[in-house]
């Protein structure tokens, strides 16, 4: 007996996005369409996958590990596919990325790639958003994900994220003091969201600190030297969305864009454009 690919890929969704509307709307389907595809899948394995737990559904001890099997089965699946679509793919691929992704699951998507296509090298960057297009339009780079609208024919918007204030779970602020901002070098459009949300606030702030990367605002969020305006995308363990809690406004979202080269013809450039839209779509919220 063989397994749906796509009734596992709707078990994945629903574990993933935490409940079964989330992944309706995810797979562009509606919920009472989940339900049942996840009772088909039971009914092809012969075994329950969710009970209810108050007013949520949680897996059962056969679910858990189905969809351990199930995660395999879909990376195999996707593996397969670009392979077969490029097997004749080489060259080099010049892919920039903010450091925020390249933290978290995307690496994970181009080494799915790298397998796929054994010929072709990827040469990543990792900066800021202004810096990567900046590089793409000079011709250093064949394509960059960036924060930000897609202002060109050659960019599209994937999704839209929360902005939120970030700092260490132990971190205390008066509410009359003067916000420490941890913040990266100019230009940053989250540095500049942060001030000007402060300022339409009516909230006195100062620069704490300035840093090249991510990672020394992470450090130094860590060590309790003030807040910082990050994504949700990736947010270290150490670290907490901090607005309620220190009572700082509201942060508007930002847009993730894709954009690509609009001279290349480079096609492996095309494939990865692809590969990392696909895979953007499963991890983030769609617009």
């Amino acid at each position: 007996m063989l397994l749906d690919l796509s009734l596992l890929q709707t078990l994945v969704a629903a574990v993933d996005l935490g409940g079964f509307g989330k992944a309706a709307a995810q797979l562009h389907r509606s919920p009472g369409a989940i339900s049942l595809q996840i009772k088909a899948l039971e009914e092809r394995v012969g075994a329950e996958l969710f009970r209810k737990s108050g007013r949520q559904q949680t897996l059962t001890e056969a679910g858990e590990l189905l969809v351990g099997f199930a995660r395999r089965m879909l990376q195999i699946n996707g593996d397969a596919l670009l392979a077969v679509q490029g097997v004749h793919l080489a060259g080099e691929v010049r892919f920039g990325m903010p450091q925020d992704f390249a933290d978290s699951w995307l690496p994970q998507a181009l080494a799915q790639f790298a397998r796929a296509y054994p010929a072709v090298r990827i040469a990543v960057t990792v900066d800021r958003s202004p810096v990567l297009l900046s590089a793409l339009k000079s011709d250093d780079l064949d394509l960059v994900l960036a924060f930000g609208d897609a202002d060109t024919a050659t960019s599209e918007i994937l999704t839209s994220l929360p902005v939120q204030w970030i700092a260490s779970s132990n971190f205390s602020l008066g509410a009359d003091a003067a916000v420490p901002l941890l913040v990266l070098d100019q230009p940053c459009g989250f540095r500049q969201a942060a001030t000007d949300a402060l300022d339409r606030a009516g909230r006195p702030w100062r620069i704490a600190l300035t840093s090249a990367s991510v990672s020394g605002i992470w450090a130094a969020a860590k060590a309790g030297l003030g807040v910082t305006a990050r994504t949700t995308a990736h947010i270290p363990p150490e670290l907490a969305p901090a607005s309620a809690a220190l009572r700082l406004p509201r942060l508007h979202k930002v847009r993730v864009s894709l954009h690509r080269d609009g001279a290349t013809t480079n096609p492996a450039a095309v494939q990865l454009w692809s590969v990392v839209k696909e895979v953007v779509s499963g991890q983030l919220p769609r617009v």
